[in-house]
């Protein structure tokens, strides 16, 4: 009988989670004309682990380049490191940075990280928009203003805890505002 219950038990001992992230898609936006913007996120061990990454997909304006700190900072435009050896119940800081130079746009960074050559994997994705900052005044004064929304798609009546806002204009083109507060 405990033969039968080490072979039912034996798929998920090979299985097991050696490691979790504390959130696995990260939003996160800032000016254009800032040198950059980033946001983080946590990997939490349950086991002694190594760990690489490798990105897997940067959908971003050509212009544009990127950092991630893992649990400091590598070269920019790295798309492998690794592999880290972890000690069991630790929490590592896992940081993507966008660097818009200059250009307006939305930024997608996947990261497949990789635990013990393969054997665990799991992704974490940054997405990132570099807005334009406007004042409310200037963009009231615009005329051709059809609607103005948040980012649930909510038509905004005021600014009243509103980091950004999109604007649909008369000809149906949409454009993404940071407000100056």
């Amino acid at each position: 009988m405990k033969f039968l219950n080490v072979l039912i038990l034996f798929p998920f001992i090979i299985y097991s989670q050696v490691f979790y992230l504390d959130s696995d898609y990260i939003e996160f936006s800032g000016n254009y004309l800032e040198n950059n913007f980033s946001s983080n996120t946590y990997l939490n061990t349950l086991t002694d682990v190594s760990v690489s990454y490798t990105i897997i997909t940067d959908s971003m304006p050509s212009e544009w380049d990127f950092q991630n700190c893992f649990p400091v900072c590598n070269p920019i435009n790295t798309y492998n490191f690794g592999p880290l050896s972890l000690p069991a119940d630790s929490s590592v800081y896992l940081n993507g940075h966008f660097y818009p130079n200059g250009v307006l746009g939305e930024g997608l960074l996947i990261m497949e990280l990789s635990a013990q050559h393969g054997l665990y994997l799991d992704t974490v994705t940054w997405r990132g928009e570099a807005v334009l900052e406007l004042d409310l005044e200037e963009v009231s004064n615009t005329k051709n203003i059809k609607y103005i929304h948040n980012i649930n798609g909510q038509q905004l009546k005021s600014f009243n805890n509103c980091n950004y806002f999109f604007v649909t204009f008369d000809d149906h083109s949409t454009k993404t505002y940071y407000i100056i507060k």
